[in-house]
């Protein structure tokens, strides 16, 4: 008597059907005249209904996974991918999934993206079959710990706290508070999306595979681009791909890293020797500096947390005896410009901001942050506010029109626009999932599960750091990475038992 009624939900009936039909009739006209007789715009409402009726019958966990792979490897047109030199086949896709529809066509009020669209259907049917229990995505199922659910939540509270309190300041921007908003929600949203999506412990190995692969793909398309689209031309050039993909070389790399640490094993060593000179000639094409930060302090806080081991202690001795080495390679090489010395130059640049022009505005502009949170340390400026210039920074808005709302410092543009209020709301949920992370590592029992905690805790140091140094607030690089991280180190407090759980784990 049950069987027919488990399955009953996914059965169209004639009425749906008939306007199923309707709705893809009226939006291939559409887009026929939108877009002037576009042949691929004609047929992308019929591709759009199709795949939405695949994704309906699928559990969740695939799209969503393939949906992880596409939004780290597509090209998004804010990104300026090869400072707009090169374009690959996939560019639409791209545009379509994750910038505003009204840079592709032209109607202001298509002011949503391809990503907008999915989220509500994904959470739509989310909350569908939790409703008609459907069988889909309940097999093995893991909630995500209460806590994190919480601050997420109030994560986006945060976010309208802080339209709200610009609002009644008055005289704000309204539009450029739109954008400030639209940077600190897509995380929560993201994470509440894999909280659905993923199952748990099942899962974490096609997170990272799926991590790991978009950074190759990314990384090849970076040593392709520079040395075949302007070959030897940083000037021109100066990011292959762009600067989000520092975060995902480096997740993937201290990944890598972790497996073969945790499970010393042929395979992972294969894997590595494999993977990371792949990413390292990436990292080198995309000439960031920040990635090498990146991997250093993630992997300086890898050497912390793991346990004292014979390997720890062998590091340890070779560190201290190339500690004076490599302190007289920098010396000699402070003041002396490429060949060998390339790598004091970078280290010079990162310390003293007078060798280089991009480091000293960054130091001037977090004196202006910092300035604007003394002057409202509470609550802040409220979005929709510029901060404050007490040092006037070369205007640049012809090229980056939210500089004074969404600055390089991503963290220090927190608390001037939130203040200690502000701040909290929006980063307690950075806390939590570094807590669970840490726990969930040191209770798990299985090697794979220490992977999952450890890894997650290094993605969270590479999204810090790339915060205070880059523009990392709500790139889709850094929500997909750390919004997957939260899922799966929120799963793993439950089946570690770095939380309680208030019923049996698996259980739907």
């Amino acid at each position: 008597m049950n069987a027919p009624q488990e399955q009953s939900w996914r059965e169209p009936s004639t009425i749906s059907i008939v306007i199923l039909v309707g709705l893809v009739a009226a939006a291939t006209i559409a887009a026929v005249i939108l877009s002037d007789g576009n042949l691929v715009a004609a047929v992308a409402p019929v591709g759009a209904f199709g795949l939405l009726y695949l994704l309906w019958h699928l559990p969740m966990r695939y799209p969503v996974l393939v949906l992880l792979f596409l939004g780290l490897t597509l090209e998004n047109p804010g990104d300026d991918t090869a400072s707009g030199l090169w374009k690959s086949p996939l560019y639409p896709l791209g545009a379509l999934l994750l910038a505003h529809w009204n840079l592709t066509f032209p109607v202001k009020a298509l002011f949503f993206s391809g990503m907008d669209l999915l989220l509500v259907f994904f959470f739509g049917l989310a909350l569908y079959r939790r409703m008609a229990r459907s069988p889909l995505d309940r097999e093995g199922y893991v909630e995500t710990a209460s806590p994190m659910r919480f601050f997420s939540a109030l994560t986006i509270f945060g976010a309208l706290f802080l339209e709200l309190w610009g609002m009644a300041r008055g005289g704000m921007d309204f539009a450029s508070s739109l954008w400030q908003v639209q940077r600190v929600i897509y995380l929560p949203l993201l994470f509440f999306l894999f909280h659905f999506a993923l199952r748990g412990p099942k899962d974490q190995a096609a997170v990272g595979k799926a991590i790991i692969l978009a950074a190759c793909g990314r990384a090849m398309a970076a040593w392709g681009i520079r040395h075949f689209v302007t070959p030897n031309s940083i000037d021109e050039m100066p990011t292959a791909t762009s600067h989000p993909d520092s975060m995902l070389f480096a997740g993937a790399f201290c990944l890598c890293v972790v497996l073969f640490v945790e499970i010393p094993s042929r395979k992972h060593a294969l894997l590595g020797i494999t993977v990371l000179p792949i990413l390292v000639l990436g990292m080198i094409a995309n000439n960031r500096r920040l990635v090498w930060v990146e991997i250093a302090l993630a992997l300086m806080v890898l050497f912390f947390v793991m346990p004292m081991t014979r390997m720890k202690r062998k590091i340890v001795r070779y560190a201290l005896i190339a500690a004076p080495l490599v302190m007289l390679y920098v010396a000699i090489g402070w003041n002396k410009a490429g060949g060998v010395f390339r790598g004091a130059q970078m280290v010079r640049s990162i310390i003293d901001s007078k060798s280089d022009a991009s480091t000293e505005w960054r130091d001037l502009e977090n004196y202006d942050l910092f300035f604007t949170l003394k002057s409202s340390p509470l609550v802040g400026v409220g979005y929709g506010h510029p901060y404050l210039e007490p040092i006037k920074l070369p205007d640049v808005t012809q090229f980056y029109a939210l500089e004074h709302f969404i600055p390089h410092n991503s963290i220090l543009g927190l608390w001037a626009f939130g203040g200690l209020v502000g701040f909290s709301l929006l980063w307690m949920l950075m806390v939590v999932g570094a807590f669970f992370a840490a726990r969930s590592y040191k209770l798990a029992k299985r090697p794979i599960d220490r992977v999952a905690a450890l890894a997650s805790t290094l993605m969270f140091v590479i999204y810090l750091a790339h915060c205070y140094g880059d523009l990392a607030l709500g790139t889709w690089a850094s929500v997909f990475l750390v919004a997957a991280a939260f899922a799966v180190v929120g799963k793993l407090a439950l089946t570690t038992g770095a939380w309680p759980s208030r019923r049996k784990v698996g259980a739907a």
